[in-house]
């Protein structure tokens, strides 16, 4: 799947932070700037949680063989990564919701034989890998029913029987767009990218500050 855009999370927000680095620099207060990015970067990088509650949207599916650009998927989840191991699982998911239908706090819960729903499959890797498999189901008791169902890099349905036969499916192409927030944690190596940027901008600070310092006489 291509086409895949991240945006930069409130809660871990190292790029604007870097850059308001360079402008501490300035007043003197750049290592400690430094030190702060740096234990903020190693906690979550480390394993640790940094977020709770994710939105996620794909955009643009193929229909009856033509690509509709403005199709949209959109929903949100909830989890901890509980064991630290860099993935949200099934275990670990306490809210699904897909098209406005919640799983976990709606239908997966209730015994109702009319009305339901299962989640197959799921799991958020933090550096943004996201696998979901769910589907829900319904009737009237009588003649109609209806139902939908969403795997992730493959399609999303939607049908209904009975008083109106009706059906839709949406398939995944090169050009469906994945996005969510608050965006992934970085894979190690561009962790380390960042890692080595800040360390330099903490020599620039220290040789600047040398520079500026009154020599003695």
């Amino acid at each position: 799947m291509t086409g895949v855009a991240h945006r930069i999370p409130a809660g871990l927000d190292l790029w604007r932070l870097t850059a308001s680095i360079k402008v501490r620099f300035s007043r003197g207060e750049g290592i400690m700037a430094c030190k702060q990015v740096l234990a903020l970067a190693l906690a979550c990088a480390a394993g640790s949680a940094c977020a709770e509650d994710w939105q996620f949207s794909y955009t643009g599916f193929n229909e009856n063989g033509a690509f509709i650009h403005d199709a949209r998927v959109e929903g949100s989840f909830r989890g901890k990564d509980i064991n630290r191991d860099g993935v949200i699982s099934l275990a670990e998911l306490t809210s699904l919701v897909i098209a406005g239908r919640e799983y976990l706090d709606g239908c997966l819960s209730l015994s109702d034989p009319y009305f339901r729903c299962e989640i197959t499959g799921f799991s958020y890797r933090l550096t943004g890998q996201l696998s979901v498999d769910a589907n829900w189901w319904g009737n009237d008791e009588a003649f109609s029913g209806w139902g939908a169902g969403f795997r992730t890099g493959d399609q999303y349905s939607q049908w209904s029987y009975g008083w109106e036969d009706w059906s839709r499916t949406w398939y995944w192409t090169d050009l469906t767009i994945y996005e969510i927030l608050p965006a992934p944690i970085p894979e190690p190596a561009a962790g380390l990218m960042l890692l080595a940027g800040l360390a330099t901008l903490a020599g620039l600070g220290r040789r600047r500050a040398k520079e500026g310092a009154p020599s003695a006489t």
